[in-house]
């Protein structure tokens, strides 16, 4: 079945981060699955599966990591919600 994608649905995403993010500012993606690898140059990236939102999260969330001077390295749609 294809991917619903709208203003109101909920969606799955992938977002990854430049650095890696304390307990505290790791609450804003829900329970998503973290990892946090190791980039060229002792660089680290943080990567947060399942994040479970509607657009207008979504785009709160980016304004919230933008806020704080995180960088974004990627946003990817994981799949649809039940």
């Amino acid at each position: 079945m294809p991917q619903s994608i709208s203003l109101n649905v909920q969606n799955k995403y992938e977002i990854k981060i430049h650095g890696q993010l304390d307990d505290a500012l790791s609450g804003w993606f829900g329970e998503a699955k973290v990892s946090v690898e190791t980039l060229p140059g002792d660089n680290q990236a943080t990567t947060f599966a399942n994040v479970v939102m509607d657009q207008a999260g979504l785009v709160g969330l980016i304004r919230r990591l933008h806020g704080h001077g995180l960088v974004l390295i990627s946003i990817q749609i994981a799949g649809e919600t039940k």
